[in-house]
């Protein structure tokens, strides 16, 4: 007896679910068997590996590179080492420093704060500061610009004690003569005679 044999047509969406049906029955099927095949590979490795390296002829440079590579990373470690011994050497020096400065920044009446120093230069250009004003601070007392400045300094809180008197006084000021005199404003205001109190 012959049998016939037709055409069998699948429409797009039929073969989709066929296809959908048939890879959920064989995926776990396919997951224990590449499961299998993961093992099975793990085992071979220590075995095969070396070999593998030999054939396509990489192990010697592979060994060199291992031996690079961990000279490089002991070296690194050895340089952070360091680098950690040097970094808290610095910040325990920094802190004596600190209490040292800020002892005598109280005692001298320095106008600093060294709180917030860490390193050399930190505390450097604070020092610097300070030494330079203490040098105008002598000069002032020592030169001749310094006495003029006292003495300007003087006459100019005696002005604005003076203006602080209750019934004070004082004579007419020509501006225009006294600009025309040539004498700076300044010098003008400071003239003893300008201002004048009055007992009333």
């Amino acid at each position: 007896m012959s049998e016939d044999y037709k055409t069998v047509t699948f429409s797009d969406g039929k073969r989709k679910t066929y296809e959908k049906i048939i890879k959920e029955k064989t995926r776990e099927k396919k997951r224990e068997l590449s499961r299998s095949l993961d093992n099975k590979a793990d085992g071979l490795m220590k075995k095969d590996y070396p070999q593998f390296l030999k054939t396509i002829k990489v192990k010697k440079d592979l060994e060199l590179l291992k031996k690079a590579t961990t000279e490089l990373n002991n070296f690194e470690r050895s340089i952070e080492n360091k680098k950690q011994l040097l970094r808290d050497n610095q910040r325990s020096i920094a802190k004596k420093l600190m209490a040292i400065c800020e002892r005598q920044a109280k005692i001298n009446g320095f106008d600093e704060y060294f709180g917030s120093c860490d390193d050399f230069d930190d505390y450097n250009h604070k020092l610097e500061k300070i030494c330079r004003d203490e040098i105008v601070k002598k000069l002032r007392k020592s030169t001749k610009e310094g006495q003029e400045l006292d003495a300007i300094d003087n006459r100019v809180d005696n002005i604005l004690l003076t203006l602080s008197y209750p019934n004070l006084k004082a004579r007419a000021v020509d501006l225009n003569k006294a600009l025309a005199s040539q004498e700076s404003m300044l010098s003008f205001a400071l003239n003893p005679n300008t201002l004048k109190q009055l007992e009333g």
